[in-house]
């Protein structure tokens, strides 16, 4: 019997039990602009703890996303909610732009709120735009305040779909939350900027192959983000920075100067 025990004692100190991950944390130290992947990896940010289904709603997991389906075909009965908090170490308060990497099916519509605590919510709608069930369109979110992020002092966010009209996809995911993107300041929502005697802008804007940045002070790298966060292209001081190469969509330019750095929104045609 004691043998037993402690064989099973040591066949349990071998299982790892993994804890679900359901907050994220901004930090101070680190880039203004920081994404946080979802999905059912170990090195995602959020897992498949943040979200709960109900109507006629199915979860579905994925290492690359957190998404919703649903059983019955031509259904405007699934609903569903990614429930996760926002926080960080910093002592000073930091004030950021909360955007949501979604994603839907062309052939569906959803509809819904974004809830921070402390904050008006947001509402969201997306339209059917065809009837192709099998390809996969981008649904980003912005929510609609700046929010301010302060040590000791978390904010939950809720994501709520009220509404998701399936057309005849019972298989795959019809809402999905792929990343949660982060941006100090609220520079995504900014493309001009002036603060500590800094003045920057980017011409023009939008742009269809390059642009220029008009700076008051001198520019020594310039650092272009995807909207997920994923760094796409790396620049010095040129006289025209030419994205011809990238595909359209909005881009974030991190500017480098003298006095630090700085962000502009840059939307390529």
């Amino acid at each position: 019997m004691k043998k037993q025990l402690l064989f099973t004692l040591a066949f349990l100190g071998g299982i790892t039990f993994a804890s679900a991950q359901t907050e994220i944390s901004f930090d101070a130290a680190g880039d203004d602009l920081q994404s946080f992947t979802v999905g059912q990896q170990n090195s995602d940010d959020l897992d498949e703890g943040i979200l709960t289904v109900s109507g006629t709603g199915v979860a579905v997991t994925n290492n690359n996303f957190m998404g919703i389906r649903s059983d019955t075909p031509t259904d405007d009965g699934a609903t569903g909610t990614w429930i996760f908090t926002v926080s960080t170490t910093s002592a000073t308060p930091i004030n950021a732009t909360l955007n949501l990497d979604m994603a839907k099916r062309p052939g569906c519509s959803v509809s819904g709120t974004v809830a921070v605590s402390g904050y008006t919510s947001t509402s969201y709608s997306f339209g059917s735009d065809g009837t192709d069930v099998s390809a996969v369109v981008d649904a980003p979110i912005e929510f609609g305040s700046i929010i301010s992020l302060v040590s000791g002092t978390p904010l939950t966010v809720t994501i709520t779909l009220d509404e998701m009209l399936n057309v005849d996809n019972t298989a795959t995911s019809i809402f999905r939350l792929e990343n949660v993107i982060l941006e100090r300041d609220g520079a995504l929502s900014v493309e001009e900027i002036s603060a500590n005697n800094i003045v920057a802008s980017v011409s023009p804007n939008p742009v269809t192959n390059s642009f220029q940045i008009n700076s008051n002070k001198s520019v020594e790298r310039v650092e272009l983000y995807n909207i997920t966060g994923r760094l796409v292209k790396t620049f010095g001081e040129e006289a025209h920075y030419d994205i011809s190469d990238l595909a359209t969509g909005i881009y974030i330019a991190n500017i480098k100067t003298q006095l630090g750095s700085k962000t502009i929104k840059v939307v390529k045609e």
